[in-house]
């Protein structure tokens, strides 16, 4: 395939994946659904294209949101966690098996940390209104149970597209 029709679709992948974000941002309850269904469009970027491009469709649509809904939480949750994690998750799992599922878990509590940190230490904002170790463990334990779900929708949505739907795109894809 040729870097033009690389770059366009993953310019197509960013604005689908930005129509996607700004109903989470409209709706602030869907705002993890909407970018959790946009980080597909990275995977959708790193099984076909490729290379760079899954990188490039994660902060081009991050930065977009960004621009256009700055005041909603959507745009920070998917540059931070959905949509750097399926290219995480990608390197992670060249890995050997047993390594898997400890480095996801790092991941995940470190980015909940250093959001913890910068909500709390920078904005001020206290996290959490009920101060105390055991909310906060319910937190870390409460994010790890989403994140192993979020997973294994990523693994379910590949294997979907792969083997239901990959045939019907790839004439549009050489």
């Amino acid at each position: 395939m040729r870097e033009t029709k690389k770059l366009a679709i993953s310019a197509m992948l960013v604005a689908l994946g930005t129509v996607i974000m700004s109903l989470g941002a409209v709706l602030e309850v869907a705002d993890l659904t909407a970018a959790a269904l946009a980080s597909l469009f990275v995977v959708f970027a790193y099984i076909e294209l490729g290379a760079s491009y899954p990188f490039l469709v994660w902060l081009a649509t991050s930065v977009l949101c960004a621009v256009i809904f700055p005041a909603s939480a959507v745009w920070s949750e998917y540059l931070l966690v959905f949509g750097s994690y399926p290219i995480i998750k990608a390197y992670i799992e060249r890995l050997p098996r047993v390594f898997w599922w400890p480095l996801k878990l790092v991941f995940v509590n470190a980015v909940l940390w250093i959001i913890i940190l910068l909500v709390e230490g920078v904005l001020g904002i206290p996290v959490l209104m009920a101060e105390g170790e055991i909310m906060k463990a319910l937190l870390y334990v409460t994010a790890n149970v989403a994140f192993v779900v979020y997973d294994l929708y990523i693994v379910a949505m590949t294997r979907v597209y792969v083997f239901k739907f990959r045939k019907r795109f790839e004439r549009f894809l050489r």
